[in-house]
């Protein structure tokens, strides 16, 4: 990797935050869904490449203690930032390390997972090369290597907004000026697009991608990096196979499936691609205009199985957050009852012990149910008691894991190889994650959930609160704590009046909305007990 693209790192800090779909829980799942063996994720070893400060892995590390985590950058402030919070933490499962990842060879050792999330595109062709012969080198032999990478044919369309950034900027060396002179573009283009112009649906959409980002920092590394690189996913799947890899999957399930589309064209599909996995999610790409994927590969002498049967989702744990569309769905009776989730996906099943369970998921969120645990609770939803011979006999529960399959292929559910912990109740003495707390203490926005997903806090009130969630303190001394706090200046506080609030006032209006605020950390998977 070059200097320059270190020097950028360290110029303009990229946000990272904990990425679900990398996580060894959900490489797990695939890799055994497509009959791999994979290592459990309790008892892993895994190798970050491109891990910036560490907020993926970081999480990992600290709900898998019997796990083994690296991680590697090229940029050292980020590496520094990592190494303070590991030290923080008094982590001893995790190694980040300051490193050009050429330097890394076959004396690195085996991994059973190697994630590189934001690399692969935006690195020279030499170092592409190398990301995947370290994959071919490293991998276990029933690992599982995680890529994303920008790909044609949508990338198209970002390239040529990339393009016209350039020449806006060309001239321009400082980070902030940049990336003020690209948005200043973006505004003119804007204006373009509104009025009398001549207006174009493309550019249109690709403006709308670009004003998403949350972080400016995105705009000038995933954009305007000096390497940005989207490929046609058949030559992805080529390259890795020149280093002994096959296509296992997509990181998100649901993205190779093709129910959506209509029967003449799932047959022209399966026309089209014949036995080959390869071409059939090459059309999809097509079909779909895709921009950006999230490979995973495995290693290519390894046997896979690509048909997926209902008895499969038996032996996982079950998460969702869809909920019924009806405010009083019938359960009991044969009626066709709706769910949706919150990405808009859906599913209607006329199927009693399905939509018993798939209410009991909406309850529990987000944690995970075992799917035998799951069938027992749906039962007795019901009113009924499971089958005596367990759920491998039981008709209802091969239904409702046939029911589940193709919830999950259509991106409503959550499978997982293990169950993370966290409380969904607060307890007399609520305690948040000491990694959301050391978060929150060095001013960050995003924290990480112990179901690593990120969870913004941006509320004054609601970061002054986790800082007092230590386990010290009952609900009365919250209230009186978060009162001072704001008597003192230290929070913000609107007032409810022009008038100036007593004490009083601000004790009650806190006391209102504290167990709401400490619900909500619940089910944000951020408490412990």
């Amino acid at each position: 990797m070059s200097d320059c693209a270190s020097n950028a790192y360290d110029a303009v800090n990229y946000p990272s935050f904990p990425l679900a779909q990398t996580h060894p829980d959900r490489l797990s799942v695939l890799a055994t869904l497509f009959g791999l063996s994979p290592a459990p994720v309790e008892h892993c070893r895994v190798l970050e490449l491109g891990c910036g400060e560490g907020s993926n892995i970081i999480p990992m590390a600290l709900q898998l203690p019997g796990s083994r985590f690296t991680g590697v950058d090229l940029a050292s402030q980020p590496i520094a930032s990592g190494q303070g919070m590991v030290e923080s933490l008094g982590l001893r499962n995790i190694v980040l390390r300051q490193l050009d990842i050429m330097e890394i060879g076959p004396d690195w050792g085996i991994f059973d997972y190697i994630i590189a999330h934001g690399l692969y595109s935006w690195v020279p062709r030499q170092v592409r090369d190398k990301l995947m012969a370290i994959c071919g080198a490293n991998l276990a032999p029933d690992g599982v290597a995680y890529i994303s990478y920008n790909t044609y044919p949508g990338g198209h369309m970002r390239q040529m907004m990339r393009e016209m950034m350039q020449f806006h900027t060309v001239h321009v060396e400082d980070p902030a000026r940049k990336i003020a002179h690209a948005l200043d573009l973006v505004s003119f283009l804007e204006q373009g697009q509104t009025g009398g112009g001549t207006q174009n649906p493309a550019l249109k959409k690709e403006l709308e991608h670009i004003r998403a980002y949350q972080h400016h920092a995105l705009l000038y590394h995933d954009d305007m990096a000096e390497s940005n690189t989207p490929v046609y996913f058949q030559q992805f799947a080529e390259h890795a196979s020149t280093h002994g890899l096959q296509f296992l999957s997509e990181a998100d399930f649901f993205e190779m499936q093709d129910q959506l589309y209509p029967p003449e064209v799932r047959e022209k599909l399966s026309a089209l691609a014949g036995e080959s996995v390869v071409i059939k999610e090459q059309y999809l790409d097509f079909l779909k205009c895709r921009r950006f994927r999230q490979t995973l590969l495995c290693r290519k002498e390894r046997v896979l199985n690509r048909e997926i049967g209902p008895e499969q989702i038996m032996g996982f744990s079950v998460a969702s957050q869809a909920r019924p569309v009806s405010p009083n769905p019938d359960l009991g009776s044969p009626a066709l009852e709706a769910f949706r989730g919150p990405r808009g996906a859906a599913m209607q099943t006329d199927h009693a012990l399905s939509k018993a369970a798939m209410v009991c998921l909406g309850e529990a969120w987000p944690r995970p149910m075992p799917f035998e645990e799951l069938t027992a609770r749906a039962h007795a939803c019901l009113c009924r008691l499971p089958a005596a011979a367990g759920i491998h006999d039981d008709p209802e529960a091969r239904i409702l894991a046939g029911v589940l399959l193709g919830a999950y292929s259509a991106g409503l559910i959550e499978l997982h190889a293990y169950v993370p912990y966290f409380v969904l109740e607060p307890g007399d003495r609520p305690t948040v994650s000491r990694l959301a707390r050391w978060q929150i203490e060095h001013g960050r926005s995003l924290l990480s959930s112990l179901n690593h997903a990120a969870v913004k806090v941006e509320d004054p009130m609601g970061a002054a609160l986790i800082r007092l969630l230590d386990g010290s303190r009952d609900r009365a001394a919250l209230i009186r704590d978060l009162t001072e706090a704001v008597l003192a200046g230290n929070v913000s506080f609107p007032p409810e009046s022009s008038a100036p609030p007593t004490r009083q006032q601000f004790a009650e209006k806190i006391a209102r909305d504290l167990e709401p605020s400490l619900i909500a950390l619940a089910r944000s998977a951020l408490l412990v007990s």
